[in-house]
């Protein structure tokens, strides 16, 4: 250790940027990497159940199957209600998938780490924007299908309908992976201070985000 931190203080100060970026540069990437993997992970996964409840439910409704109990005009319209739900959310996760674009490693690490920070803010905004629209926008959707339910049948048929859809969309936002966004969060409004001496002069470098 002590021969590294010597070996780093004995390089010009240019030299030492590159070696500071490079080490950020590969912890970023990192993350960014495993972010990648997550988000890939939740949107495949949450996309293909919602897919399987849309299908199912309009199965049923085709054979006229109620699979909690008689097949009626509320149990039909109870399952259309349903499919709708799950076919607005899977559009959600087509139209708007939460991914990351990893930038590719370049010769100049610290134009590497400066677009590695802008992929972080950019899967962070991501994040919370998909974290929000999930469940503020899933309790508007059941909401509103409990809404017409009540309208239709009874009140005790939209309670059912969103007490059985509400959760799912609760669980799907808390699932939903914001690692990027904390850390962005984290680092956003932070700054740091380094002194490097110099032969002739020593130099104040004062950065940081905001």
């Amino acid at each position: 250790m002590a021969c590294a931190i010597g070996l780093v203080g004995a390089l010009a100060p240019e030299a030492r940027a590159d070696v500071a970026c490079a080490a950020d540069a590969a912890r970023l990437r990192a993350h960014l990497t495993e972010a990648a993997r997550a988000t890939r992970r939740w949107n495949v996964g949450w996309g293909v159940g919602f897919a399987a409840a849309a299908v199912g439910q309009g199965a049923f409704v085709a054979a006229e199957v109620n699979p909690l109990g008689p097949y009626d005009d509320e149990a039909r319209d109870t399952l259309y209600v349903g499919a709708a739900k799950a076919t607005l959310a899977l559009a959600t996760r087509v139209v708007m998938p939460l991914g990351v674009d990893l930038p590719p490693e370049q010769d100049d690490r610290c134009a590497e780490l400066r677009a590695l920070r802008r992929e972080l803010a950019a899967i962070a905004t991501k994040e919370r924007r998909t974290f929000w629209l999930t469940h503020l926008g899933g309790a508007a959707l059941n909401l509103a299908g409990a809404g017409v339910l009540w309208w239709r049948h009874s009140f005790e048929a939209g309670a059912v309908s969103f007490a059985i859809s509400y959760p799912v969309g609760v669980l799907s936002a808390y699932t939903l992976p914001r690692a990027s966004w904390r850390r962005w969060r984290a680092e956003a409004g932070t700054w740091s201070v380094a002194v490097v001496p110099g032969r002739d002069r020593t130099t104040v470098l004062v950065g940081g985000t905001f």
